[in-house]
């Protein structure tokens, strides 16, 4: 296991030498109107003129680096909104790449390394975290303070707990992120099965086992296996964490615990036993894409992000583009594997803005950055912003409307109730329910690591799940070893 001590250890140098960003995909609570978000640009726009002092007299250029924002001119939106507030604060937007991935991370990392200016980029907040604890970023807090923010009010208690490290704040939340299942609901009522708001794991694979109907080559249910933190998903809403403290406070993996031990047996049960899922080595071996699966009538079902209605979109309007889907979408909340999980929703922030080590205006950086995470997330499509007084209908809208390649715009694509929905987040976060400790950031990284490299040994069948779970506890055990 050198090799995700590896992996750990060149992020953290990285990190600490160049300060890079990016970002992935991406709670409640919403204003009456879309007036009290312009009422709070005017707010940002004073607390900015406060605190910048005389350099809003002059003409700077924020440099802000990023991936997806020239898709539907997002980046172009948001910064003319904010100069309509800030003409001489002008922002440089420069798109490395169209997703973040592998490459883009690298070439970010060497813009920031080569000494290049960066103000504002975006990371996935472990991503983040990482690069705070190794001076990657600039601390915020002073210009928090200056502008008389109330970080719990703008955020929540959540952002506050994952963006703090030493007593000081860094960066700003954008977008959550949850799990939800999609389903065929035509398929459903066609059987005369009606999915329950709150459902178990054992009610959901026995409605999987109904509609499953290999002859016709149709899964009860994709379980996407390959996407490996989602895998174990169902046992953090029920309070698992991959690393916990003792009785005498010493780190120790979790890998053991019964609440895990349940979660991979319902996910090796699902494809192996029960046969309603495709089994790991299926979806790899044929790039079996759960989406696609879902929109041809595949499967009845999925477990996804909501990011599954954008990507629909693009399926029915350019990619074949042939149109509506031919049945109704359904969506409803991820199975709970505890009684104690029956009233927790997960939801977790997805990712933040912060401010690079190599930023020459970090205090702007920061305005901007709040300005565009409270103000600008119709602008920049995000539909589940971590801003506690979004407009929830309007963040949403961008579910319903879509703009195809020939600019034909489509409207009303999913029912509002399904967009909304997609969404939700009925319950407490499990993140606020059980806490997590953003000091162990390192470690939580580690151990995901470690677990994506070897949980195929598991799902695949070579191990038992008891074996498996005593060589992860003793893999992990090193692992922490090795770095403390």
């Amino acid at each position: 296991m050198k090799k995700g001590l590896a992996v750990l250890l060149s992020v953290a140098m990285c990190a600490s030498l160049t300060a890079c960003g990016g970002g992935n995909d991406g709670s409640s609570g919403a204003s009456s109107s879309g007036g009290s978000a312009a009422s709070g640009s005017a707010s940002s726009a004073s607390s900015s003129a406060s605190t910048a002092g005389s350099t809003s007299e002059e003409e700077i250029t924020l440099q802000w680096v990023g991936a997806g924002w020239q898709a539907n001119n997002k980046a172009d939106k948001v910064i003319a909104k904010w100069n309509e507030l800030h003409p001489n604060v002008k922002v440089n937007y420069v798109e490395l790449a169209s997703v973040v991935d592998e490459e883009y991370m690298k070439n970010l990392n060497i813009m920031i390394s080569g000494g290049e200016q960066v103000d504002i980029t975006y990371l996935g907040i472990d991503d983040a975290f990482n690069r705070i604890m190794n001076g990657g970023a600039l601390p915020v807090t002073e210009y928090v303070e200056a502008a008389g923010d109330d970080y719990d009010e703008m955020y929540g208690t959540l952002a506050k707990t994952q963006l703090s490290y030493n007593g000081e704040l860094y960066g700003v939340p954008f977008a959550n992120n949850t799990y939800k299942v999609f389903y065929n609901k035509t398929m459903m009522e066609e059987k005369g099965i009606e999915i329950p708001e709150t459902w178990s794991y054992e009610e959901f694979t026995e409605i999987a086992k109904q509609v499953n109907d290999p002859d016709n080559g149709v899964y009860g249910c994709v379980f996407p296996s390959t996407w490996s933190d989602l895998c174990y998903a169902p046992a953090e809403v029920a309070g698992w964490q991959s690393v916990v403290k003792d009785a005498d406070g010493n780190l120790v993996p979790n890998f053991e615990d019964e609440v895990f031990k349940k979660n991979m047996q319902w996910v090796y049960d699902l494809a192996e036993t029960d046969k309603v899922s495709p089994s790991y080595a299926t979806i790899k071996a044929e790039s079996l894409n759960r989406r696609q699966a879902l929109a041809q009538g595949d499967t009845a079902m999925i477990i996804d992000g909501p990011f599954t209605l954008v990507w629909l979109q693009t399926y029915m309007f350019d990619d074949p583009g042939e149109g509506q889907l031919p049945f109704e979408i359904g969506v409803a909340d991820l199975p709970y594997m505890t009684e104690e999980a029956k009233e927790v929703s997960f939801n977790t922030i997805v990712g933040a803005f912060y401010v690079p080590k190599t930023s020459a205006y970090p205090e702007w950086a920061y305005e901007f950055e709040k300005f565009l995470c409270n103000e600008c997330y119709v602008e920049s499509a995000n539909y589940m912003p971590t801003y506690v007084d979004a407009d929830w209908e309007a963040a949403t809208e961008s579910f319903r409307e879509y703009t195809d390649s020939n600019g034909e715009v489509h409207e009303d694509i999913y029912p509002k109730e399904v967009a909304e929905g997609a969404v939700s987040t009925p319950y407490e976060s499990h993140v606020a329910k059980w806490g997590k400790d953003p000091s162990l950031a390192a470690y939580y990284n580690l151990m995901y690591t470690l677990f994506t490299e070897q949980y195929s040994v598991y799902l695949g069948g070579e191990m038992s799940l008891d074996d498996w779970c005593s060589m992860m506890q003793e893999l992990a055990a090193a692992e922490i070893a090795n770095i403390q």
